[in-house]
């Protein structure tokens, strides 16, 4: 979580990109701030930079628009978002290229770098892939395998995480993607307030559709047989002396450490993993909510709503709602 008043995030602007790869991710961070300002009067200051190889910049779509901040003059940022791109006009790129180079050293200073579609490719190129996990637009999947042997290609995943870098296979996917940084960076009711607001129906878990590079993302093996445990057994009830004795710590050294690894108590932990799942039930089955919070562990329908509520700020039948909302009918017409 942010702990600071500053935030900067630096938007590559390159020619035949997609525009809507960069406006719904910086619309997005924007209702995260306006949404943390409000319930945390927190001073934030979310800076977006847009950052251009060259003079001029010709996106797919026919608008023209104001080129960015030269490259040279852009230094150290918090998040590198680079575009999605038609096709594939980077295939002739050099790594010598100067947006390589600027890569790079951004990368090295502690940036997180996320990219969408073919954007994958600017990475690559860059080197900043070579043998981590990556993904890209399904139209440009052998093409890439074959201009990059070294980076370990996840066809059937829409979103990878290597590290401080993430790629999303398409613009949708980029979606999913900021509800989980938001998530990181902000608190997970910031992350719920934005999902209700960006096309709920859209949205799985970020969890459940990652392809993680070396996951749990931190070094205490204790924790990570905790949460593997938690994860097993999540429609049961919080054992802390199994967990204890599995981990190899006393329960106040577990909650301990738990909180401090992963930012929830083991409680917090197991209740969070149920409503992800009941949330998945409440938008693709037709189970009654009484059903879904038996099988999630609940004691009953009441015990669900309220943390579900407390989790994702809107009760399970309004979810329900919101998420199936969309009808058609056969008869319509534009």
């Amino acid at each position: 979580m942010l702990n600071r008043s500053d935030f900067h995030v630096s938007v590559l602007q390159l020619d035949q990109m997609l525009l809507s790869s960069l406006a719904m991710p910086l619309e997005m961070l924007h209702a995260a701030v306006s949404y943390h300002h409000t319930k945390s009067r927190s001073r934030l200051s979310l800076n977006v930079e847009s950052v251009s190889p060259a003079v001029g910049c010709q996106p797919i779509g026919g608008l023209n628009i104001v080129s960015g901040t030269p490259l040279a003059d852009v230094g150290k940022t918090d998040l590198v978002i680079v575009p999605a791109m038609w096709r594939n006009p980077l295939r002739k790129l050099d790594s010598s290229d100067p947006v390589c180079e600027w890569l790079r050293q951004r990368y090295s200073e502690g940036a997180s770098v996320m990219s969408i579609g073919t954007g994958a490719w600017l990475l690559a190129k860059a080197g900043l892939l070579n043998g981590q996990a990556a993904t890209t637009h399904w139209h440009a999947l052998n093409d890439f395998e074959h201009d990059f042997p070294d980076v370990s290609l996840q066809r059937d995943h829409l979103l990878t995480q290597a590290g401080r870098i993430y790629c999303a296979a398409s613009i949708n996917s980029g979606a999913d993607l900021m509800i989980h940084l938001i998530g990181t960076l902000f608190t997970n009711e910031t992350a719920a307030y934005v999902e209700r607001q960006f096309s709920p129906e859209a949205r799985m878990s970020f969890d459940k559709r990652v392809f993680t590079e070396g996951a749990p993302q931190h070094a205490d093996e204790a924790i990570a047989l905790a949460q593997s445990w938690l994860h097993q057994h999540w429609q049961g009830t919080l054992a802390m002396d199994r967990i204890s004795e599995l981990a190899g710590l006393s329960e106040r050294q577990l909650s301990r450490r738990f909180k401090k690894v992963t930012g929830e108590s083991p409680g917090q932990y197991l209740l969070h993993l149920k409503c992800r799942f009941g949330k998945e039930w409440l938008k693709n089955s037709d189970l009654s909510i009484a059903e879904i919070a038996q099988m999630c562990g609940f004691s009953d329908a009441s015990h669900f709503g309220r943390i579900f509520r407390r989790w994702q700020g809107v009760a399970p039948s309004d979810y329900r709602r919101a998420v199936r909302a969309k009808l058609f009918s056969v008869n319509s017409q534009f």
